[in-house]
């Protein structure tokens, strides 16, 4: 009875000595890289606290520089992955100082695609915006934003990623309605000009607007971008434009020469709109108009002037889709024509004159001759 006893409690000792020495599975750890943007739409850096957030003893330095140990998960925005890749190229600040980062951006990238480069990687939603927010201000970018973050960063690290399946944010945080509005307006701006600019300025626009959602912008800068969307809406639409003019009108039938200039780097093709501010002018049908690229033309306006005095024209330029390009621009008009009635009349009038002025000479000549 011992025997076999014995033999038991060896064994139970040697699995316990087994199971206590095996250490524990190292938990999986998710790590997230994010910032909010510190650039204006055009590439600009608006300050230089990235450089110090990248820098080792910064917030983003401390996850890379300083990782926990585990099976580690990286959740990485790739908008702030082509933001710290623009500083290492050299960069300046919108107050026109030369950065401070290039060095530090260069530092911390090949430490982040060195720390990485046997964990996993996630995209993150680009510029991590709030869920909330993109549904409600542009709910036909939710799919885009999770579709173009993958390859974005996967060409960034240059490593493989896996694709986001959904956005870390919901928040709702607090917007004001003036800026609702202006988004709104700005989103229109762009989609009626997306035909005449190439696909990359158009995704530019499309993300500037999503990384202005992120929950941890803060409200001054979130009003500043939004102000710097607008300007960049408003130039974009006003691409296309009319030249300023006034003109003297000296004959029934004129053509006015009317100036069109296209900013845009691609051929477009418009109409004018054309409406006269009285009734002593009609105006003839034009063609529609092409513009070659980044150039201007000049289209003749005929009309047709049925009085003399003051009036004039309102035109507009007219997309191939129907939308507004640029703004309406008034001509006023001085009509120093003789109208043929006026003529007739005058005419009229003269040799009636003359008429009398005989009869009167040839009566004056019968009574001398009595």
């Amino acid at each position: 009875m011992k025997r076999p006893l014995a033999i038991f409690s060896a064994i139970f000792f040697a699995m316990a000595l087994l199971i206590f020495a095996t250490p524990p599975a190292q938990a999986n750890i998710t790590i997230l890289i994010t910032e909010p943007t510190h650039r204006q739409i055009n590439g600009q850096f608006i300050d230089d606290e990235l450089a110090k957030s990248i820098g080792e003893q910064g917030r983003l330095g401390q996850i890379i520089f300083n990782p926990p140990s585990g099976n580690r998960n990286w959740v990485i925005d790739p908008a702030l992955i082509e933001e710290v890749t623009s500083m290492s190229n050299g960069y300046t600040l919108i107050s026109g100082a030369a950065g401070t980062g290039q060095i530090a951006a260069q530092t911390w990238l090949a430490q982040l695609k060195t720390i990485t480069s046997s964990d996993a990687v996630t995209a993150m939603a680009y510029g991590n915006p709030s869920l909330y927010w993109v549904n409600k201000l542009s709910s036909h970018e939710v799919n885009y934003v999770l579709a173009i973050s993958q390859a974005r960063l996967q060409t960034l690290l240059n490593l493989a990623v896996t694709g986001v399946s959904r956005y870390e944010s919901d928040s709702k945080f607090g917007i004001l309605d003036s800026d609702i509005a202006l988004i709104k307006a700005d989103t229109v701006n762009f989609s009626e000009t997306a035909a005449y600019v190439d696909p990359t300025t158009i995704d530019l626009y499309r993300l500037a607007l999503i990384k202005i959602l992120n929950p941890n912008l803060s409200k001054d800068r979130r009003e500043y971008l939004i102000r710097d969307l607008t300007s960049t809406a408003f130039e974009q639409i006003h691409l296309v434009h009319l030249s300023q003019g006034r003109f003297t009108v000296t004959s029934t039938h004129q053509n006015l020469p009317i100036t069109i200039t296209n900013g845009f780097p691609n051929e477009i093709k418009v109409t004018l709109r054309v409406v006269p501010v009285n009734a002593k002018i009609q105006v003839g049908d034009l063609p529609v108009q092409t513009i070659p690229a980044k150039a201007k033309i000049q289209v003749m306006v005929p009309i047709e002037v049925l009085t003399s005095g003051t009036s004039g024209m309102n035109i507009e330029v007219i997309s191939s889709q129907g939308n507004l390009l640029g703004d309406r621009v008034s001509y006023p008009l001085k009509l120093s024509v003789i109208s043929p009635i006026a003529t007739w009349f005058t005419t009229g009038a003269a040799i009636l004159l003359f008429i009398a002025a005989t009869i009167q000479s040839i009566r004056r000549i019968r009574r001398r001759q009595k």
